[in-house]
């Protein structure tokens, strides 16, 4: 929790107060935030505008505005970095670890990110310029080369004294790895082996050699399930020739996981994967316009089986009332199914060799809610739902009908479309949801007004 010093930050007086800012502002909000957890000074700085915040970041310690950094979303935090002299921002983007330096430096604009590049330490920036040769959703763009390894022809005294020297360097030192003199990795070390055994041991002899490892161009999804089955705190990235380039944290697989099932989520409607609340809105409005104008084409198709039964709307009214409980309670069971499925293919539940187990599993399940939602409609048909008591039980029993096959329909291209994207090279959640919404709106306005049509001579 933030400490109570610091909850006018939190609330509307924020804005206020920074119209009103007096000259000292940006230091002696510094120097509040200086002592709390770096959560909480994220929240601060992203209460205020980037201005502001950039203020406020270059009265801060180098390495405390580092740990807020992090903390903060990559694109605010690239904001922030924007607004600041450029030695200061460079003091700060110095002290990040490298994988938040990177995701950071990503969102700059070209100019600042060579000016920041260039006020780096020659060391820090061949790193950065390493780092961004992998793109941002594989292994190497979310890796830090903070990995501790020691080479295979040290002795276990050796280590241990080399240990004590790199702890004073390195903020975390979960494993220790073992390379040979050209860094290929050959193993990872215990460390109760490593106090147990004598001191003269080798550490190649004392190393367990197999070794979980992904490599660097692996996407960040299968990182992640990697690390969900291994429930290692960190797995090592190597290259092509087995040479250690650094690790992944678990909480570096966090951050994946959160990010790309909110990439997932906005995907299945049609927005933009990397779209934000502060996104300007030339950039919303691009990544949205044209799965809009798909799904306002899938919606004419929609309407152009509702004008083909138009006779039998016009003989009977009361259909519009049911063809939109049936096509929307289609919609539903679609979007229950397509979750599920999406799930599976992104946590490497399920692959294409399964599908005809899950369709058939599907179908039943279709079967039986659809039978479900039907007879329940049909009860409430029987009891003169919307005052309508005319033919009320051959009404509620074509209505029953068409829920229970649309629910069958419903379920199985729910459960189908990630399948179909993913063969075709798409994302599994890509506008999931519109095509879904085609297949039920269509089959619900088809089933209910063409069993209405079988079935008119009992009807009216």
């Amino acid at each position: 929790m933030m400490d109570k010093s610091l909850s006018s930050f939190n609330d509307d007086s924020v804005d206020d107060a920074a119209a009103t800012r007096p000259p000292d502002a940006d230091a002696a909000v510094a120097e509040r935030i200086e002592d709390i957890p770096a959560a909480d000074g994220a929240e601060v700085l992203e209460n205020l505008s980037p201005r502001e915040a950039a203020g406020v970041a270059e009265y801060l310690d180098p390495d405390t505005a580092a740990r807020i950094f992090a903390e903060m979303d990559p694109p605010r935090a690239a904001e922030v970095l924007t607004g600041m002299e450029a030695p200061e921002a460079s003091m700060v983007v110095s002290a990040m670890h490298s994988d938040d330096r990177v995701d950071v430096l990503e969102y700059l604009p070209a100019g600042v990110h060579d000016a920041i590049i260039e006020e780096l330490t020659p060391a820090d920036a061949e790193d950065v310029r390493n780092l961004e040769q992998y793109a941002p959703d594989t292994a190497g763009g979310i890796m830090t080369t903070e990995v501790t390894a020691l080479v295979d022809h040290l002795t276990v005294e050796q280590a241990i004294a080399q240990l004590r020297r790199l702890n004073e360097q390195l903020s975390q030192m979960l494993y220790v790895y073992v390379i040979d003199q050209r860094r290929h990795l050959l193993g990872v070390l215990s460390m109760r082996d490593l106090i147990l055994r004598g001191p003269e041991k080798r550490l190649a002899q004392i190393m367990q050699s197999e070794v979980t490892r992904v490599p660097a161009t692996m996407d960040q999804e299968q990182v992640a399930r990697v690390m969900r089955r291994s429930n290692y705190l960190a797995v090592p990235v190597v290259d092509d020739q087995n040479r250690l380039l650094g690790i992944i944290t678990l909480d570096d697989v966090m951050d994946v996981i959160t990010e790309e099932a909110t990439e997932d989520v906005q995907k299945m409607v049609g927005a933009g994967a990397d779209e934000r609340l502060s996104s300007p809105w030339q950039f919303s409005f691009k990544k949205r316009v044209w799965w809009l104008e798909v799904n306002l084409a899938t919606a004419f198709l929609a309407a152009a089986v509702v004008a083909k039964f138009d006779s039998v709307i016009a003989a009977l009214p009361i259909l519009a009332a049911y063809q939109t409980i049936v096509s929307g309670m289609g919609g539903n069971a679609s979007a229950q199914a397509m979750a599920v499925s999406i799930r599976g293919i992104a946590l490497g539940e399920v692959d294409q060799k399964m599908l005809r187990g899950i369709l058939y599993r599907e179908l039943i399940v279709g079967v039986l809610t659809g039978i479900a939602i039907g007879v329940t409609t049909w009860i409430c048909a029987l009891c003169g739902a919307f005052n309508y008591h005319q033919h009320a039980f051959m009404l509620g029993l074509v209505v029953c009908m068409a829920l229970a096959l649309n629910h069958v329909n419903a379920c199985l291209t729910g459960v189908a479309i990630p399948f179909v994207m993913k063969w075709f090279g798409f994302d599994p959640a890509q506008s999931a949801t519109i095509f879904a919404t085609t297949f039920t709106d269509c089959g619900g306005f088809f089933l209910t007004l063409y069993l209405a049509k079988v079935f008119m001579h009992w009807l009216i």
